[in-house]
């Protein structure tokens, strides 16, 4: 089996999908809670929280296929390491463009 279709049997297993959708809406929490920015970055992650928290059942397949993606995760991938790659993926699926660099 290849690697395309590893991601694609995880991305589409149930429990799997609850775990991503349980990091996902812890995700959402803590973004929403973020202090505003008013930068448009910032809308647009605050945005896409209050979206996964109003339909977090039709996010998490969306979602759980992005996680699928990180070659270092499996079905039996740490919770701390499902959480990472979620919080890694919010700005992509937000449409935010990064965070402007530090001086």
């Amino acid at each position: 089996m290849d690697r395309l279709d590893e991601i694609g049997q995880l991305a589409k297993t149930t429990s799997f999908v609850e775990r991503v959708q349980a990091a996902m809406v812890k995700a959402a929490v803590a973004v929403g809670a973020e202090q505003d920015d008013g930068t448009p970055r910032g809308q647009m992650r605050r945005s896409l929280s209050v979206r996964v928290l109003e339909a977090s059942d039709a996010w998490a397949p969306r979602f759980a296929w992005g996680v699928a993606t990180n070659a270092v995760i499996n079905h039996d991938s740490p919770a701390n390491d499902v959480e990472f790659t979620v919080n890694s993926l919010w700005d992509a699926f937000a449409g935010a463009a990064p965070p402007a660099p530090q001086d």
